[in-house]
């Protein structure tokens, strides 16, 4: 008689290079993933110019939104007018390389507008140095008088 067993082989599968390409991708994912950004949580609408230059910088900053109902948020807190110089002046002294960036609504009144510039020039932020974003139309064609 044949009394010979039969081994059970278990298919092998090759677990270090597995290891391998999911450290790999676990490195890529980690490189190319994007921080979060200190992004204000208003829906702002931009205005529009077809004839600026079309100069993006890469710098973080945080954003001072200015929506259309008068509303200012620096990063994501609620900022009265009336309080914003002296919010603005306590964080230059606390944050003195801090960069901003005023995001204002195209619906936003011009007096409002006019008040956060002035209230930026009282905590020493030159308003060259704050720029304004502004939507730029890609219509390149597009002249009007």
């Amino acid at each position: 008689m044949n009394f010979v067993s039969k081994r059970s082989t278990r298919p092998l599968v090759p677990i270090v290079s597995l290891i391998d390409i999911l450290a790999i991708l676990l490195i890529y994912f980690i490189l190319t993933s994007a921080p979060k950004e200190d992004k204000a949580y208003v829906s702002i609408t931009l205005p529009k110019a077809s004839s600026l230059a079309k100069k993006v910088e890469t710098e973080s900053r945080i954003e001072l939104a200015l929506t259309a109902d008068s509303k200012l948020i620096l990063g994501s807190e609620d900022v009265p007018q009336n309080q914003l110089a002296t919010r603005l002046k306590r964080l230059k002294k606390e944050r003195p390389d801090l960069r901003l960036e005023l995001k204002a609504d195209e619906r936003a009144p011009l007096k409002s507008l006019v008040a956060a510039w002035d209230a930026l020039t009282r905590a020493g932020y030159p308003i060259k140095d704050v720029p304004a974003r502004i939507l730029i139309d890609k219509q390149e064609n597009s002249v009007q008088p």
